[in-house]
């Protein structure tokens, strides 16, 4: 195999690593996963420069570029990682410029919720829409914001922290130190919060099925319960998606976007919660919006993030 113009797109997590050789059209030429054990910023230099390298004797050649999505706060146009809270030692770590010695070719450095977006936004189910904005539902709400065919930083590098909307003042303390974020609300453990919120007689079941402990009450089990016709679990899956479409609403609101790709591991239950979402988003924004809003499924999978990041790699060359 042989492809000079390709690029190396790399998605950083807390227990896996995963590169892709990724040609000029967006697509998966080779892919590598690896453990991350060692969490110090000098080990995961060295493992992503190990899977470039694999990468590259696998092809046949040298990529033209390297792409790195990593989680935790990220100066994109620096290559230093602020922060991150799947490596909790890391400090002000300049890890793009740690990537390019190690490489030798250009390097990209990028939040990894902004690789998946912009990967959605180019090459999946954003693609063709001008602004996409991009959620995430998973243990949180990973976000970003992609205009005109790139990824929006804000002032400080930390726009698209979406999950942390306010869509109740006065509600369940969030563990970025605020209360009622959307996070709360929308994510895996809001089923468990928005259990505690029903009458007793219409929670037992739920409760009973958990275990008598509301905080078991997962995505999966929620699920498993609706299929079953368990109608409080249905409640719970209509909440989830009315506080989804509360904080679509605010986003839609001020970015004056209406292209929505939402991912992540809960969208296998989408049909149990997108058209009150839908719902909930055009009763709380203007009328007119309701012909151009799209709330999108996101098609690229667990590839978008090393996709992403192969975007960005390309953008350097």
């Amino acid at each position: 195999m042989n492809n000079k113009s390709f690029v190396i797109g790399v998605d950083l997590g807390g227990t896996n690593l995963r590169a892709a050789g990724v040609d000029d059209s967006g697509k998966i030429l080779v892919s590598r996963s690896a453990p991350v054990g060692d969490k110090s910023s000098s080990a995961v230099v060295a493992a992503i420069a190990g899977s470039v390298s694999e990468i590259a004797n696998d092809i046949g050649s040298k990529p033209v570029a390297v792409g790195c999505g990593v989680p935790g706060i990220v100066d994109a146009e620096n290559g230093v990682v602020h922060a991150s809270p799947n490596f909790p030692a890391w400090s002000e770590e300049k890890l793009r410029d740690a990537v390019c010695s190690k490489v030798g070719v250009p390097v990209a450095m990028e939040n990894d919720a902004n690789c998946f977006a912009l990967a959605e936004a180019m090459l999946g189910a954003g693609r063709g829409h001008r602004n996409v904005v991009m959620l995430t539902l998973g243990t949180g709400i990973g976000g970003g914001l992609v205009f005109d065919g790139k990824v929006f930083h804000g002032d400080s590098g930390f726009a698209g922290e979406v999950g942390h909307i306010v869509v109740e003042p006065d509600g369940e303390p969030c563990g970025c130190g605020g209360r009622g974020c959307l996070e709360r609300y929308a994510a895996s453990h809001a089923f468990a919060v928005h259990a505690r919120r029903l009458p007793n007689a219409e929670n037992a079941s739920l409760l009973a099925a958990a275990g008598v402990d509301a905080s078991a009450i997962t995505p999966e089990l929620a699920a498993r319960l609706a299929d079953e016709g368990n109608e409080s679990a249905a409640v719970l899956w209509n909440e989830f998606g009315r506080y989804l479409g509360i904080g679509i609403a605010t986003l839609v609101n001020i970015l004056g976007v209406f292209t929505f790709v939402i991912g992540g591991g809960i969208t296998k239950s989408w049909d149990r919660f997108i058209s009150a979402a839908k719902a909930a988003a055009l009763s709380h924004t203007y009328a007119r919006h309701a012909a151009y809003l799209k709330l999108l499924r996101a098609g690229l999978g667990d590839n978008a993030g090393v996709i992403g990041a192969a975007i960005e790699a390309r953008r350097l060359i």
